[in-house]
């Protein structure tokens, strides 16, 4: 599978980058095998119920950079409900697909998002290869 356009775009053009000042909600997450050594750390603004905004730092591929500016994109302005319903699957399917050796990108900011809002991080809610 080729990178998408919007894959490329996220990736050449990444949103959200930096830190919200005072978040209401932080995570950071990094991958824990094959090879690379990306780490993200996420920054949530709430309103009560409501992500009014993200943003992202990241020391990290090219999937990683664009799977975390998409699911900053991707949660402005929805609940924390909604947020925990997120899958990588989803994220994927947001950047027009992605190869398979960039699963882990996607896997990586979701986690970011669930751990940042407290959501179930059982295997099952992140993906289907056994990662954390």
């Amino acid at each position: 599978m080729r990178f998408s356009e919007k894959y490329i775009d996220h990736f050449s053009n990444p949103r959200g980058i930096g830190e919200i000042e005072a978040p209401d909600l932080t995570a950071e997450a990094a991958h824990e095998g094959g090879g690379c050594f990306d780490k993200v750390r996420l920054t949530i603004k709430t309103s009560g119920d409501m992500i009014v905004e993200a943003r992202f730092r990241a020391r990290a591929c090219s999937g990683t950079i664009a799977s975390c500016s998409a699911l900053v994109e991707m949660v402005a302005n929805i609940s924390l409900s909604e947020a925990r319903e997120m899958t990588p699957e989803a994220l994927a399917e947001y950047l027009g697909g992605i190869p398979d050796k960039k699963r882990h990108s996607v896997e990586l900011a979701i986690r970011a998002l669930k751990t940042a809002i407290g959501a179930n991080l059982s295997p099952e809610s992140i993906n289907s290869n056994g990662m954390t």
